[in-house]
Parts: C-alpha cells; structure tokens; sequence
C-alpha cells in the first residue's frame, strides 16, 4: 500500500543524523536559545545560552533591573538541518515621567499625572472637536 506520506523501508536512508522518524519542532525550529546581556555590546554572546524547554516561541523570566539600565535579549533559533538564526533587541526600563510639549494653540490638551489613571505617571490627551452647523 502506497500513499502520500508512506516511504517503503528499503529506500530509507540509514546514513547520516536525519531518518524518517519525525522530529520534535515548533514552526520548524527544533531548538530556541535565550541569552541576556546586561551590556550595550552587539557581539553574539559565546556563553550564558539557555534553551527554551519545553520547546515554544516564547519564554519569560525575571531579571533584577533598576532604572537606567539597559537589558539586551538575544535570541537563536535552530532548524532541522542545522541552520542557525540569531537576533536581538534591546531594552531600556526609564521609570521617569513623561514630558510633553505642544506649539500653542494646537487644540490639544494634555493633563500630566492625572490621579485616577492607570500607571503611576498616567497621562490623558483630549483633542477638541469642533462642530458646524453648516446650512445651504
């Protein structure tokens, strides 16, 4: 019985490190790495890597940070076949408030750390309609 997805064992090939046999991926990547940097180096880290298990493509952890400083994540992906990706970004915690400035007479209006917003430096931007009644 012949189908798709069938491959008769005489023509498997047995050489190498890839068989049949199916192989644990997410979106085709066998194996995700993390590795935080505390640094403002672009320069792929050699050491610290620590594999996402179990495999997915997202990972959270929690890191002692203060104000001002900076966190660089780094992230490498590997397929199937050994091809390797890695990528970055970068991440600056600034917990000071915000400023705001507009040109006068713009029409907005900005309320700086209003007491009942969200966050402890909440900001509110109302812009004013104006409406009118035209008649032809």
């Amino acid at each position: 019985m012949f189908c798709y997805r069938f491959v008769a064992d005489k023509l498997d090939d047995n050489e190498g490190g890839r068989s049949r046999t199916a192989i644990k991926n997410y979106r085709g990547i066998v194996k995700f790495e993390v590795n935080w940097d505390q640094s403002v180096s672009i320069t792929i880290p050699t050491t610290g890597w620590v594999d996402v298990n179990p495999l997915n493509d997202e990972v959270s952890a929690q890191r002692p940070l203060v104000d001002g400083d900076r966190l660089r994540v780094w992230v490498r992906a590997t397929d199937s076949v050994g091809n390797i990706k890695v990528d970055n970004t970068s991440i600056v915690i600034d917990g000071s408030p915000p400023t705001v400035s507009t040109p006068e007479n713009s029409g907005h209006n900005i309320k700086l750390n209003v007491k009942d917003g969200e966050f402890r430096h909440s900001s509110r931007y109302i812009k004013y309609m104006i409406i009118y009644n035209l008649k032809n």
